[in-house]
């Protein structure tokens, strides 16, 4: 697709960008906001950063804060997904995991992104797992942090009811940030991505997830239970199961330096038995194209 030069503001922690895709307006978040990657970064492949349910980009700024306050630059990508935040939706309906999977991957297509790492956190799991079985050879590693799993195996109701009591142990500043971005989103819009949500089961063809993945769970996280990540590493074919057991649900957002760690580390640690080498870094790095807005 061709871009035209648009809009784009210096946050800091990210850089955001306003790009088109298929048809409709996304908004990015790119790191290192400068574009200028080092000559070794500590990951030699991008990492995209899917939100969850209601959320966007921004909610992984935490982590990208952490990860500039190490000097760990590295290429990074978090966008709205479509209908979320400031990304323009479908009109009559919201979009299943797996649509919201191939969305993603017309994404890196048009940023120039061969494979990239996967991190993401609830529902965003749900989106990385469709991904890593629907086009597994553009998937590096992936860190699943408080993956949601579909009504099969949680009933509907005890995701509404660990959703409200979730926000006992995340912050006041997560919970009204949380508000806003449902507010964004509007209740149709919510209500019909719940039911694609619950629809969806990550246990189908599980087996054909080949990439490595990290699976993390903070021990008061009242939406995914421990047995229910535990389960999910467990049926993996590579997983590695990491409990934290002062952490929520929010991982990424209320205890960024824990995640930064655990993220960091797998990952580096995936690239060695992958193979993954530096031609692998110049040929998957996140292309510098020019926004749309």
């Amino acid at each position: 697709m061709t871009m035209s030069k648009g809009k784009k503001r210096e946050l800091g922690w990210a850089k955001e960008e306003w790009t088109v895709l298929e048809g409709r307006k996304v908004r990015l978040f790119v790191a290192p906001a400068s574009g200028e990657l080092p000559d070794e970064p500590p990951l030699r492949l991008p990492l995209l950063l899917i939100h969850g349910l209601g959320c966007t980009g921004e909610t992984w700024e935490p982590t990208l804060l952490e990860m500039r306050r190490r000097d760990v630059i590295c290429s990074t990508l978090a966008p709205d997904l479509p209908g979320f935040g400031r990304s323009e939706g479908p009109y009559h309906d919201a979009l299943g995991m797996e649509a919201l999977a191939d969305w993603v991957v017309g994404l890196l297509d048009q940023r120039g992104i061969a494979r990239t790492h996967l991190a993401g956190n609830s529902m965003g799991c749900q989106v990385a797992l469709a991904l890593a079985r629907r086009h597994g050879d553009r998937v590096g590693g992936i860190v699943l942090q408080g993956p949601t799993t579909g009504e099969r195996i949680v009933p509907a109701w005890r995701y509404v009811t660990g959703l409200i009591r979730d926000t006992i142990y995340e912050s006041p500043a997560y919970t009204l940030r949380l508000m806003k971005m449902y507010t964004q989103m509007g209740p149709r819009a919510y209500a019909i991505t719940v039911k694609k949500m619950l629809e969806d089961d990550p246990f189908a063809q599980i087996r054909e997830v080949r990439a490595p993945c990290l699976v993390i769970r903070g021990g008061n996280d009242a939406i995914v239970s421990d047995r229910v990540a535990r389960r999910l590493a467990a049926h993996l074919p590579d997983a590695i199961y990491l409990p934290l057991d002062h952490a929520a649900h929010a991982i990424e957002y209320n205890n960024p330096e824990e995640f930064v760690d655990a993220m960091l580390a797998f990952l580096a640690r995936a690239e060695r038995t992958l193979g993954i080498t530096q031609s692998d870094s110049a040929d998957c790095s996140i292309a510098q194209t020019a926004p749309t807005r």
